[in-house]
């Protein structure tokens, strides 16, 4: 094979692969794009606070004039305070955690 045979057989793979990276890339941005999906990544990143949401239910049952929703928002109140240091699991902590077991596996088999 020559050598300009060689460089155009390379070319054409170097336009081939750049074609199929190009249109992995547009899959991609297209499937990120939708709202549903930014929606959920957003809720993988960041989960949401289950204590904030109780505060603000206890707070709207504790403002209705209604005089049997204030004890249930109050319970409610109560409970957002309580449960306000267990956050969800994000992946932040999925990776420390992880990281964690490993440190405690390995310490484990030293020992064996």
């Amino acid at each position: 094979m020559s050598i300009v045979q060689e460089d155009v057989r390379l070319a054409k793979a170097r336009v081939s692969a750049f074609a199929r990276t190009s249109q992995d890339r547009v899959e991609t941005a297209r499937a990120v794009g939708n709202p549903e999906t930014k929606t959920r990544l957003k809720m993988v990143v960041d989960p949401p606070n289950m204590s904030k949401t109780l505060r603000n239910v206890g707070i709207v049952l504790l403002v209705t004039p209604d005089p049997f929703s204030g004890i249930p928002g109050a319970a409610l109140l109560g409970a957002s305070y309580a449960v306000r240091g267990r956050e969800a699991a994000n992946l932040q902590s999925l990776a420390s955690e992880t990281a964690r077991a490993a440190r405690m596996i390995r310490d484990l088999q030293s020992l064996l």
